[in-house]
Protein backbone atom coordinates (compact mmCIF):
# COMPACT_ATOMS: atom_id res chain seq x y z
CA UNK A 1 0.00 0.00 0.00
CA UNK A 2 1.12 3.66 -0.91
CA UNK A 3 2.04 5.55 1.96
CA UNK A 4 -0.69 6.79 4.10
CA UNK A 5 0.31 9.56 6.44
CA UNK A 6 -0.82 12.67 8.53
CA UNK A 7 1.25 15.02 5.95
CA UNK A 8 -1.68 13.93 3.34
CA UNK A 9 -4.46 13.95 5.44
CA UNK A 10 -5.37 10.94 5.26
CA UNK A 11 -7.73 9.46 7.15
CA UNK A 12 -6.03 6.58 9.06
CA UNK A 13 -2.56 7.43 9.87
CA UNK A 14 0.04 4.48 9.42
CA UNK A 15 1.01 3.61 12.42
CA UNK A 16 -3.48 3.52 13.61
CA UNK A 17 -3.72 1.49 10.57
CA UNK A 18 -1.37 -1.46 11.70
CA UNK A 19 -3.11 -1.69 15.26
CA UNK A 20 -6.80 -1.85 13.86
CA UNK A 21 -5.52 -4.46 11.57
CA UNK A 22 -4.54 -6.35 14.71
CA UNK A 23 -7.85 -5.76 16.67
CA UNK A 24 -9.73 -6.95 13.27
CA UNK A 25 -11.12 -3.66 13.02
CA UNK A 26 -8.68 -3.16 9.71
CA UNK A 27 -8.19 -5.49 6.21
CA UNK A 28 -8.13 -5.37 2.70
CA UNK A 29 -11.54 -4.93 0.66
CA UNK A 30 -12.87 -8.44 -0.70
CA UNK A 31 -13.17 -9.15 -4.40
CA UNK A 32 -17.04 -8.44 -4.34
CA UNK A 33 -16.49 -5.47 -1.71
CA UNK A 34 -13.94 -3.49 -4.45
CA UNK A 35 -16.70 -4.37 -7.35
CA UNK A 36 -19.18 -2.27 -5.52
CA UNK A 37 -17.28 0.42 -4.91
CA UNK A 38 -15.52 0.67 -8.24
CA UNK A 39 -18.82 1.78 -8.70
CA UNK A 40 -18.37 4.79 -6.69
CA UNK A 41 -15.06 5.23 -7.84
CA UNK A 42 -15.81 5.79 -11.22
CA UNK A 43 -19.17 8.54 -10.42
CA UNK A 44 -21.29 5.03 -12.11
CA UNK A 45 -23.45 5.13 -9.09
CA UNK A 46 -24.51 7.90 -6.39
CA UNK A 47 -26.75 6.04 -3.31
CA UNK A 48 -29.70 4.28 -2.20
CA UNK A 49 -32.32 5.66 0.33
CA UNK A 50 -34.74 4.27 2.32
CA UNK A 51 -36.88 6.18 4.36
CA UNK A 52 -38.50 4.67 7.80
CA UNK A 53 -41.31 6.66 9.53
CA UNK A 54 -41.48 4.73 13.88
CA UNK A 55 -44.41 5.37 15.40
CA UNK A 56 -43.24 7.81 17.92
CA UNK A 57 -40.50 10.76 18.39
CA UNK A 58 -37.02 9.74 19.56
CA UNK A 59 -34.80 13.10 21.36
CA UNK A 60 -31.00 13.52 20.15
CA UNK A 61 -29.57 11.94 22.69
CA UNK A 62 -31.65 9.00 22.28
CA UNK A 63 -30.59 8.88 19.07
CA UNK A 64 -27.44 8.95 19.59
CA UNK A 65 -27.63 5.91 21.82
CA UNK A 66 -29.34 3.72 19.89
CA UNK A 67 -26.62 4.22 17.22
CA UNK A 68 -23.91 3.70 19.27
CA UNK A 69 -25.08 0.61 20.09
CA UNK A 70 -25.90 -0.48 16.26
CA UNK A 71 -22.57 0.75 15.13
CA UNK A 72 -20.47 -1.28 18.18
CA UNK A 73 -22.73 -4.58 16.96
CA UNK A 74 -21.98 -3.88 13.39
CA UNK A 75 -18.38 -2.33 12.61
CA UNK A 76 -19.31 -2.78 9.05
CA UNK A 77 -21.54 0.62 9.52
CA UNK A 78 -18.06 2.62 10.64
CA UNK A 79 -15.87 1.40 7.52
CA UNK A 80 -14.25 3.51 5.19
CA UNK A 81 -12.14 3.31 2.34
CA UNK A 82 -8.54 3.65 2.46
CA UNK A 83 -7.43 4.72 -1.05
CA UNK A 84 -4.51 4.89 -2.55
CA UNK A 85 -2.77 8.49 -3.63
CA UNK A 86 -4.51 10.37 -0.85
CA UNK A 87 -5.71 13.00 -1.27
CA UNK A 88 -5.36 13.04 -4.84
CA UNK A 89 -7.56 9.85 -5.26
CA UNK A 90 -10.47 10.61 -7.26
CA UNK A 91 -8.34 11.60 -10.01
CA UNK A 92 -6.18 9.05 -10.31
CA UNK A 93 -9.04 6.51 -9.95
CA UNK A 94 -10.24 7.81 -12.89
CA UNK A 95 -6.81 7.87 -14.94
CA UNK A 96 -5.12 6.35 -17.80
CA UNK A 97 -2.23 5.15 -15.68
CA UNK A 98 -4.63 3.49 -13.13
CA UNK A 99 -6.56 2.31 -16.44
CA UNK A 100 -3.46 0.34 -17.75
CA UNK A 101 -3.13 -2.36 -15.80
CA UNK A 102 -5.34 -4.79 -13.14
CA UNK A 103 -5.61 -4.25 -9.88
CA UNK A 104 -5.62 -7.31 -7.95
CA UNK A 105 -4.48 -6.18 -4.20
CA UNK A 106 -7.61 -3.67 -2.88
CA UNK A 107 -7.40 -0.89 -1.16
CA UNK A 108 -7.62 -1.25 2.98
CA UNK A 109 -11.27 -0.85 4.77
CA UNK A 110 -10.88 0.73 8.04
CA UNK A 111 -13.51 1.73 10.96
CA UNK A 112 -13.16 5.29 11.97
CA UNK A 113 -10.79 6.98 14.87
CA UNK A 114 -14.22 8.91 15.66
CA UNK A 115 -17.80 9.61 15.15
CA UNK A 116 -19.96 12.45 16.01
CA UNK A 117 -23.83 12.63 15.51
CA UNK A 118 -22.92 15.51 13.09
CA UNK A 119 -20.76 12.98 11.31
CA UNK A 120 -23.76 11.22 10.21
CA UNK A 121 -27.24 13.73 10.35
CA UNK A 122 -27.07 15.58 7.03
CA UNK A 123 -29.02 18.29 7.87
CA UNK A 124 -25.95 19.61 10.06
CA UNK A 125 -23.19 18.88 7.45
CA UNK A 126 -22.64 22.08 5.84
CA UNK A 127 -21.63 20.79 2.50
CA UNK A 128 -25.44 19.54 1.84
CA UNK A 129 -27.17 22.63 3.27
CA UNK A 130 -28.32 23.46 0.02
CA UNK A 131 -30.06 20.23 -0.55
CA UNK A 132 -31.22 19.88 2.96
CA UNK A 133 -33.02 23.22 2.45
CA UNK A 134 -34.91 21.92 -0.39
CA UNK A 135 -35.94 18.79 1.35
CA UNK A 136 -36.88 20.04 4.55
CA UNK A 137 -39.28 22.71 2.13
CA UNK A 138 -40.63 19.98 0.51
CA UNK A 139 -41.48 17.82 3.22
CA UNK A 140 -42.97 20.73 4.88
CA UNK A 141 -45.28 21.52 1.68
CA UNK A 142 -46.10 18.23 1.90
CA UNK A 143 -47.71 18.29 5.25
CA UNK A 144 -45.35 15.73 6.48
CA UNK A 145 -44.97 13.01 3.85
CA UNK A 146 -42.19 11.49 2.02
CA UNK A 147 -43.18 12.29 -1.74
CA UNK A 148 -41.18 11.43 -5.29
CA UNK A 149 -39.67 15.34 -5.51
CA UNK A 150 -37.93 13.83 -1.78
CA UNK A 151 -36.81 10.65 -3.00
CA UNK A 152 -35.39 12.55 -6.35
CA UNK A 153 -33.64 15.30 -4.49
CA UNK A 154 -31.66 12.43 -2.20
CA UNK A 155 -30.52 10.67 -5.87
CA UNK A 156 -27.96 13.81 -5.92
CA UNK A 157 -26.64 13.69 -2.99
CA UNK A 158 -22.88 12.21 -3.20
CA UNK A 159 -21.79 9.87 -0.02
CA UNK A 160 -18.11 9.90 0.33
CA UNK A 161 -16.68 5.87 0.33
CA UNK A 162 -13.43 7.58 1.93
CA UNK A 163 -14.57 9.56 4.88
CA UNK A 164 -12.38 10.90 6.64
CA UNK A 165 -14.88 12.46 9.08
CA UNK A 166 -18.01 10.64 8.19
CA UNK A 167 -19.13 6.63 7.44
CA UNK A 168 -20.48 5.78 3.96
CA UNK A 169 -24.04 6.69 4.78
CA UNK A 170 -26.03 9.06 6.16
CA UNK A 171 -29.39 9.46 8.23
CA UNK A 172 -31.29 12.75 7.21
CA UNK A 173 -34.01 13.87 10.34
CA UNK A 174 -37.52 14.74 8.95
CA UNK A 175 -38.40 17.27 11.37
CA UNK A 176 -42.34 18.12 12.46
CA UNK A 177 -43.98 20.24 15.64
CA UNK A 178 -40.58 19.23 17.16
CA UNK A 179 -37.37 20.29 15.82
CA UNK A 180 -35.24 18.22 18.15
CA UNK A 181 -37.32 14.77 17.88
CA UNK A 182 -38.01 12.92 15.04
CA UNK A 183 -39.61 9.83 13.93
CA UNK A 184 -39.19 10.20 10.38
CA UNK A 185 -35.80 9.34 8.87
CA UNK A 186 -34.29 9.03 5.36
CA UNK A 187 -31.01 6.56 5.16
CA UNK A 188 -28.94 7.27 2.43
CA UNK A 189 -25.85 5.30 1.38
CA UNK A 190 -23.40 4.76 -1.26
CA UNK A 191 -23.41 1.01 -2.27
CA UNK A 192 -19.74 0.18 -1.19
CA UNK A 193 -20.77 -2.00 1.84
CA UNK A 194 -24.11 -1.56 2.05
CA UNK A 195 -27.55 -2.84 -0.10
CA UNK A 196 -31.13 -2.33 0.31
CA UNK A 197 -31.53 -5.10 2.64
CA UNK A 198 -28.87 -3.22 5.31
CA UNK A 199 -31.24 -0.41 4.97
CA UNK A 200 -34.36 -2.30 6.53
CA UNK A 201 -32.11 -4.00 8.81
CA UNK A 202 -30.63 -0.41 10.11
CA UNK A 203 -34.67 1.04 10.91
CA UNK A 204 -35.15 -2.77 12.52
CA UNK A 205 -32.24 -1.99 14.63
CA UNK A 206 -32.97 1.98 15.81
CA UNK A 207 -36.09 0.38 17.04
CA UNK A 208 -34.86 -2.08 18.96
CA UNK A 209 -32.61 0.25 20.32
CA UNK A 210 -34.88 3.02 21.03
CA UNK A 211 -37.35 0.43 23.06
CA UNK A 212 -34.03 -1.14 24.67
CA UNK A 213 -33.93 2.55 26.55
CA UNK A 214 -35.64 2.54 29.47
CA UNK A 215 -34.42 6.17 30.95
CA UNK A 216 -33.47 9.30 29.46
CA UNK A 217 -29.78 8.73 28.67
CA UNK A 218 -27.04 11.07 29.28
CA UNK A 219 -26.03 13.14 26.94
CA UNK A 220 -23.31 11.52 24.71
CA UNK A 221 -20.52 13.26 22.64
CA UNK A 222 -19.71 10.87 20.52
CA UNK A 223 -21.36 7.93 19.13
CA UNK A 224 -18.19 6.22 19.01
CA UNK A 225 -14.74 6.89 19.87
CA UNK A 226 -11.89 4.53 18.34
CA UNK A 227 -9.35 5.08 21.51
CA UNK A 228 -11.81 4.47 23.82
CA UNK A 229 -14.38 1.96 22.98
CA UNK A 230 -12.31 -0.60 20.31
CA UNK A 231 -12.44 -3.59 23.16
CA UNK A 232 -16.05 -2.91 22.98
CA UNK A 233 -15.95 -3.40 18.91
CA UNK A 234 -17.08 -6.37 17.27
CA UNK A 235 -14.51 -7.57 14.12
CA UNK A 236 -15.04 -6.76 10.68
CA UNK A 237 -16.75 -9.36 9.09
CA UNK A 238 -14.64 -11.40 6.36
CA UNK A 239 -15.36 -10.52 2.69
CA UNK A 240 -18.38 -12.19 2.15
CA UNK A 241 -16.70 -14.45 -0.75
CA UNK A 242 -14.55 -16.28 1.88
CA UNK A 243 -18.02 -18.14 3.33
CA UNK A 244 -20.22 -18.14 0.14
CA UNK A 245 -19.15 -19.56 -2.89
CA UNK A 246 -19.63 -17.80 -5.59
CA UNK A 247 -17.90 -19.70 -8.38
CA UNK A 248 -19.80 -20.04 -11.48
CA UNK A 249 -20.17 -23.32 -13.72
CA UNK A 250 -17.97 -23.97 -16.47
CA UNK A 251 -20.49 -23.46 -18.96
CA UNK A 252 -21.18 -19.96 -17.54
CA UNK A 253 -18.61 -18.18 -19.78
CA UNK A 254 -20.12 -19.54 -23.10
CA UNK A 255 -23.63 -19.24 -22.12
CA UNK A 256 -23.02 -15.39 -21.57
CA UNK A 257 -20.97 -14.81 -24.44
CA UNK A 258 -23.90 -16.52 -26.33
CA UNK A 259 -26.55 -14.80 -24.39
CA UNK A 260 -25.06 -11.37 -24.65
CA UNK A 261 -24.69 -11.00 -28.56
CA UNK A 262 -27.80 -12.25 -28.96
CA UNK A 263 -29.04 -9.59 -26.26
CA UNK A 264 -27.00 -6.73 -28.09
CA UNK A 265 -28.22 -7.74 -31.72
CA UNK A 266 -32.00 -7.71 -30.38
CA UNK A 267 -32.33 -5.43 -27.25
CA UNK A 268 -34.75 -3.06 -27.32
CA UNK A 269 -33.25 0.56 -26.27
CA UNK A 270 -34.18 4.05 -25.32
CA UNK A 271 -32.69 7.89 -26.06
CA UNK A 272 -31.23 7.65 -22.74
CA UNK A 273 -28.21 7.08 -22.74
CA UNK A 274 -25.85 5.62 -19.00
CA UNK A 275 -23.27 7.96 -18.41
CA UNK A 276 -20.81 9.39 -15.20
CA UNK A 277 -23.22 10.53 -12.62
CA UNK A 278 -22.40 14.12 -12.64
CA UNK A 279 -23.13 13.90 -16.56
CA UNK A 280 -26.71 13.36 -15.84
CA UNK A 281 -27.44 16.55 -14.55
CA UNK A 282 -25.65 18.12 -17.56
CA UNK A 283 -27.67 16.27 -20.09
CA UNK A 284 -30.46 14.57 -18.70
CA UNK A 285 -32.61 15.18 -15.88
CA UNK A 286 -33.45 12.20 -12.98
CA UNK A 287 -37.64 11.83 -13.15
CA UNK A 288 -39.03 9.67 -9.94
CA UNK A 289 -42.65 8.87 -8.52
CA UNK A 290 -43.85 6.66 -5.47
CA UNK A 291 -46.85 4.74 -6.08
CA UNK A 292 -48.62 3.19 -2.38
CA UNK A 293 -50.71 0.53 -2.24
CA UNK A 294 -52.88 0.78 0.70
CA UNK A 295 -52.87 -2.67 3.36
CA UNK A 296 -55.77 -3.83 2.00
CA UNK A 297 -55.13 -3.47 -1.79
CA UNK A 298 -51.57 -5.82 -0.74
CA UNK A 299 -53.57 -7.88 0.48
CA UNK A 300 -56.56 -8.08 -2.25
CA UNK A 301 -53.03 -8.31 -4.73
CA UNK A 302 -52.02 -11.56 -2.88
CA UNK A 303 -55.39 -12.98 -2.64
CA UNK A 304 -55.38 -12.40 -6.47
CA UNK A 305 -52.02 -13.88 -6.99
CA UNK A 306 -52.90 -17.36 -4.78
CA UNK A 307 -56.50 -17.59 -6.72
CA UNK A 308 -54.80 -17.75 -10.28
CA UNK A 309 -51.64 -19.58 -9.70
CA UNK A 310 -51.38 -23.34 -8.17
CA UNK A 311 -48.57 -23.35 -5.26
CA UNK A 312 -47.13 -20.62 -3.53
CA UNK A 313 -45.71 -17.75 -5.56
CA UNK A 314 -43.98 -14.58 -4.47
CA UNK A 315 -45.54 -10.55 -5.64
CA UNK A 316 -41.77 -10.26 -7.56
CA UNK A 317 -43.08 -11.89 -10.94
CA UNK A 318 -46.78 -10.26 -10.62
CA UNK A 319 -45.05 -7.00 -10.48
CA UNK A 320 -42.19 -7.81 -13.15
CA UNK A 321 -44.89 -8.68 -15.87
CA UNK A 322 -47.44 -6.11 -15.04
CA UNK A 323 -44.64 -3.73 -15.16
CA UNK A 324 -44.14 -4.99 -19.03
CA UNK A 325 -47.30 -5.13 -19.54
CA UNK A 326 -47.95 -1.84 -18.64
CA UNK A 327 -45.41 -0.37 -20.65
CA UNK A 328 -46.92 -2.01 -23.61
CA UNK A 329 -50.58 -0.60 -23.04
CA UNK A 330 -48.60 2.69 -22.54
CA UNK A 331 -47.55 2.97 -25.98
CA UNK A 332 -44.72 5.25 -25.68
CA UNK A 333 -41.63 3.24 -25.09
CA UNK A 334 -42.03 -0.28 -26.89
CA UNK A 335 -42.20 0.91 -30.39
CA UNK A 336 -44.61 -1.48 -32.99
CA UNK A 337 -41.47 -3.46 -34.82
CA UNK A 338 -41.27 -5.71 -37.75
CA UNK A 339 -40.11 -8.62 -35.63
CA UNK A 340 -39.63 -9.13 -32.23
CA UNK A 341 -36.87 -7.51 -30.01
CA UNK A 342 -35.94 -8.55 -26.86
CA UNK A 343 -36.13 -6.56 -23.11
CA UNK A 344 -34.34 -7.27 -20.12
CA UNK A 345 -35.40 -7.16 -16.37
CA UNK A 346 -32.66 -7.14 -13.92
CA UNK A 347 -33.33 -8.38 -9.96
CA UNK A 348 -30.99 -7.99 -7.15
CA UNK A 349 -30.94 -10.97 -4.79
CA UNK A 350 -30.05 -11.21 -1.30
CA UNK A 351 -26.48 -13.80 -0.83
CA UNK A 352 -27.43 -14.16 2.66
CA UNK A 353 -29.49 -16.53 1.98
CA UNK A 354 -26.54 -18.37 1.05
CA UNK A 355 -24.74 -17.85 4.37
CA UNK A 356 -24.02 -21.04 6.65
CA UNK A 357 -26.84 -21.79 9.06
CA UNK A 358 -25.35 -20.01 12.13
CA UNK A 359 -27.06 -16.85 13.90
CA UNK A 360 -23.49 -15.38 14.86
CA UNK A 361 -22.27 -15.18 11.16
CA UNK A 362 -25.80 -14.23 10.00
CA UNK A 363 -25.75 -11.63 12.56
CA UNK A 364 -22.07 -10.48 11.16
CA UNK A 365 -23.59 -9.74 7.48
CA UNK A 366 -26.49 -8.20 8.14
CA UNK A 367 -24.76 -5.12 6.97
CA UNK A 368 -22.86 -5.06 3.89
CA UNK A 369 -22.67 -5.20 -0.13
CA UNK A 370 -24.23 -8.73 -0.03
CA UNK A 371 -26.15 -8.82 -3.07
CA UNK A 372 -26.60 -10.75 -6.24
CA UNK A 373 -28.79 -10.07 -9.29
CA UNK A 374 -30.65 -12.44 -11.44
CA UNK A 375 -31.03 -11.20 -15.33
CA UNK A 376 -32.97 -12.91 -18.34
CA UNK A 377 -34.38 -11.26 -21.26
CA UNK A 378 -37.62 -11.84 -22.33
CA UNK A 379 -39.44 -11.19 -25.27
CA UNK A 380 -40.94 -8.08 -25.36
CA UNK A 381 -44.18 -9.56 -27.62
CA UNK A 382 -45.11 -11.81 -24.52
CA UNK A 383 -46.21 -8.71 -22.75
CA UNK A 384 -48.53 -7.79 -25.33
CA UNK A 385 -51.51 -8.92 -23.86
CA UNK A 386 -54.65 -7.00 -24.91
CA UNK A 387 -56.60 -7.48 -21.81
CA UNK A 388 -55.74 -11.64 -22.16
CA UNK A 389 -56.29 -13.04 -18.79
CA UNK A 390 -55.56 -16.40 -20.34
CA UNK A 391 -51.91 -15.26 -20.55
CA UNK A 392 -51.78 -13.22 -18.07
CA UNK A 393 -51.51 -15.36 -14.95
CA UNK A 394 -49.52 -17.90 -17.05
CA UNK A 395 -46.95 -16.06 -17.35
CA UNK A 396 -46.71 -14.70 -13.98
CA UNK A 397 -46.08 -18.63 -13.23
CA UNK A 398 -43.28 -19.05 -15.88
CA UNK A 399 -41.26 -16.40 -14.09
CA UNK A 400 -42.08 -17.42 -10.81
CA UNK A 401 -40.76 -20.85 -11.91
CA UNK A 402 -38.11 -18.98 -13.62
CA UNK A 403 -36.46 -17.00 -10.67
CA UNK A 404 -37.19 -19.60 -8.16
CA UNK A 405 -35.24 -22.12 -10.59
CA UNK A 406 -32.14 -19.14 -10.63
CA UNK A 407 -32.75 -18.91 -7.09
CA UNK A 408 -31.91 -23.02 -6.63
CA UNK A 409 -28.93 -23.10 -8.84
CA UNK A 410 -27.74 -20.26 -7.34
CA UNK A 411 -27.32 -17.97 -10.65
CA UNK A 412 -27.43 -14.69 -8.81
CA UNK A 413 -24.33 -15.42 -7.31
CA UNK A 414 -22.73 -16.24 -10.62
CA UNK A 415 -22.04 -12.77 -12.24
CA UNK A 416 -20.42 -11.64 -9.43
CA UNK A 417 -18.28 -14.76 -9.04
CA UNK A 418 -17.12 -14.88 -12.76
CA UNK A 419 -16.02 -10.81 -12.20
CA UNK A 420 -13.56 -12.42 -8.27
CA UNK A 421 -12.04 -15.03 -10.39
CA UNK A 422 -8.45 -14.75 -9.74
CA UNK A 423 -7.82 -14.98 -13.51
CA UNK A 424 -10.14 -11.94 -14.01
CA UNK A 425 -8.87 -10.13 -11.38
CA UNK A 426 -5.13 -10.39 -12.50
CA UNK A 427 -5.58 -9.47 -16.08
CA UNK A 428 -8.54 -7.12 -16.48
CA UNK A 429 -8.69 -3.70 -15.01
CA UNK A 430 -12.55 -4.01 -13.31
CA UNK A 431 -13.14 -0.17 -13.24
CA UNK A 432 -12.13 0.35 -16.68
CA UNK A 433 -14.41 -2.37 -17.77
CA UNK A 434 -17.70 -1.07 -16.15
CA UNK A 435 -17.02 2.12 -17.43
CA UNK A 436 -16.70 0.52 -21.13
CA UNK A 437 -19.70 -1.58 -20.68
CA UNK A 438 -21.75 1.41 -19.32
CA UNK A 439 -20.70 4.79 -20.42
CA UNK A 440 -22.22 5.95 -23.99
CA UNK A 441 -24.53 2.70 -23.92
CA UNK A 442 -28.27 2.94 -24.96
CA UNK A 443 -30.91 2.50 -21.42
CA UNK A 444 -33.08 -0.27 -22.11
CA UNK A 445 -34.97 -2.36 -19.35
CA UNK A 446 -35.74 -2.34 -16.10
CA UNK A 447 -33.90 -2.80 -12.95
CA UNK A 448 -36.55 -4.48 -10.10
CA UNK A 449 -35.13 -4.67 -6.66
CA UNK A 450 -37.91 -5.95 -4.26
CA UNK A 451 -36.30 -5.76 -0.40
CA UNK A 452 -39.18 -7.65 1.29
CA UNK A 453 -42.56 -7.32 3.26
CA UNK A 454 -41.82 -6.30 6.80
CA UNK A 455 -44.76 -6.94 9.38
CA UNK A 456 -44.47 -5.02 12.17
CA UNK A 457 -45.99 -7.09 15.42
CA UNK A 458 -48.03 -5.18 18.09
CA UNK A 459 -45.85 -5.64 21.06
CA UNK A 460 -47.99 -3.61 24.13
CA UNK A 461 -44.74 -3.25 26.01
CA UNK A 462 -42.97 -1.53 23.10
CA UNK A 463 -43.17 2.39 22.52
CA UNK A 464 -41.52 2.33 18.87
CA UNK A 465 -42.86 0.62 15.73
CA UNK A 466 -42.07 0.89 12.18
CA UNK A 467 -45.29 2.21 10.39
CA UNK A 468 -43.68 3.10 6.77
CA UNK A 469 -40.80 2.17 4.74
CA UNK A 470 -39.86 2.73 1.48
CA UNK A 471 -36.88 1.96 -0.99
CA UNK A 472 -35.96 3.54 -3.77
CA UNK A 473 -32.51 4.24 -5.61
CA UNK A 474 -31.83 5.77 -9.59
CA UNK A 475 -29.84 2.71 -11.57
CA UNK A 476 -26.75 4.88 -12.07
CA UNK A 477 -24.63 3.30 -14.85
CA UNK A 478 -26.80 -0.12 -15.07
CA UNK A 479 -27.96 0.30 -18.30
CA UNK A 480 -31.56 -0.06 -17.38
CA UNK A 481 -33.96 2.35 -18.88
CA UNK A 482 -36.23 1.98 -15.13
CA UNK A 483 -35.48 1.39 -11.27
CA UNK A 484 -38.49 0.49 -9.38
CA UNK A 485 -37.59 -0.41 -5.74
CA UNK A 486 -40.21 -2.21 -3.85
CA UNK A 487 -40.58 -2.34 -0.20
CA UNK A 488 -43.94 -3.57 2.13
CA UNK A 489 -45.10 -3.52 5.14
CA UNK A 490 -48.71 -4.43 6.97
CA UNK A 491 -49.09 -0.80 8.51
CA UNK A 492 -48.97 1.30 5.55
CA UNK A 493 -48.63 -1.06 2.52
CA UNK A 494 -46.60 -1.38 -0.55
CA UNK A 495 -44.32 1.29 -1.91
CA UNK A 496 -42.77 1.48 -4.96
CA UNK A 497 -40.17 3.78 -5.92
CA UNK A 498 -39.69 4.98 -9.57
CA UNK A 499 -37.00 6.51 -11.32
CA UNK A 500 -35.98 6.83 -15.06
CA UNK A 501 -34.38 9.63 -16.88
CA UNK A 502 -35.93 12.47 -19.10
CA UNK A 503 -33.98 11.38 -22.25
CA UNK A 504 -35.98 7.47 -21.83
CA UNK A 505 -39.86 8.79 -20.79
CA UNK A 506 -40.06 12.43 -22.06
CA UNK A 507 -41.28 13.83 -19.28
CA UNK A 508 -42.08 13.60 -15.21
CA UNK A 509 -45.63 14.47 -16.29
CA UNK A 510 -44.90 11.05 -18.93
CA UNK A 511 -44.09 9.14 -16.06
CA UNK A 512 -46.82 9.73 -13.96
CA UNK A 513 -49.03 8.45 -16.97
CA UNK A 514 -46.98 5.46 -17.06
CA UNK A 515 -47.33 4.77 -13.06
CA UNK A 516 -50.78 5.29 -13.22
CA UNK A 517 -50.98 2.45 -15.72
CA UNK A 518 -49.01 0.29 -13.78
CA UNK A 519 -50.82 0.96 -10.36
CA UNK A 520 -54.40 0.22 -11.99
CA UNK A 521 -52.85 -3.33 -13.21
CA UNK A 522 -51.74 -4.14 -10.01
CA UNK A 523 -54.98 -3.16 -8.68
CA UNK A 524 -57.07 -5.13 -11.15
CA UNK A 525 -55.48 -7.35 -13.63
Amino acid sequence: MNEIDEKNQAPVQQECLKEMIQNGHARRMGSVEDLYVALNRQNLYRNFCTYGELSDYCTRDQLTLALREICLKNPTLLHIVLPIRWPNHENYYRSSEYYSWPHPVHDYISVLQELKLSGVVLNEQPEYSAVMKQILEEFKNSKGSYTAKIFKLTTTLTIPYFGPTGPSWRLICLPEEHTEKWKKFIFVSNHCMSDGRSSIHFFHDLRDELNNIKTPPKKLDYIFKYEEDYQLLRKLPEPIEKVIDFRPPYLFIPKSLLSGFIYNHLRFSSKGVCMRMDDVEKTDDVVTEIINISPTEFQAIKANIKSNIQGKCTITPFLHVCWFVSLHKWGKFFKPLNFEWLTDIFIPADCRSQLPDDDEMRQMYRYGANVGFIDFTPWISEFDMNDNKEKFWPLIEHYHEVISEALRNKKHLHGLGFNIQGFVQKYVNIDKVMCDRAIGKRRGGTLLSNVGLFNQLEEPDAKYSICDLAFGQFQGSWHQAFSLGVCSTNVKGMNIVVASTKNVVGSQESLEELCSIYKALLLGP
